[in-house]
């Protein structure tokens, strides 16, 4: 499994996968296109996905104020759970908001 910076080119598949996850997601408001295009250029290094031979099957979105951080929007392909990918796009996540 690879972690990596996600970009605006992996939009399809990260809706994809929080449909796959069940995760609600709000395309005419916070997650669509136009929204997650201006969250990734404010922030680009909050958007992070783990790669399962290339596939995204893990994703997370972090914000913070600078003063605390968030972890939001994570979700795991429910055919590659129980791998410890949540686990590790946590503390990966950490690792970013202690910059």
């Amino acid at each position: 499994m690879e972690i990596r910076k996600l970009a605006i080119n992996d939009y399809e598949e990260i809706i994809k996968l929080w449909s796959r996850a069940r995760l609600p997601y709000r395309p005419k408001g916070r997650d669509s296109k136009k929204a997650i295009v201006a969250e990734m250029k404010a922030n680009p290094e909050f958007f992070l996905g783990a790669f399962w031979d290339n596939h995204l099957v893990g994703v997370v979105i972090i914000s913070c104020d600078a003063r605390k951080g968030w972890i939001n929007r994570l979700a795991v392909d429910p055919d590659y759970r129980n791998r410890g990918i949540a686990t590790a796009l946590i503390a990966e996540s950490e690792k970013m908001l202690r910059k």
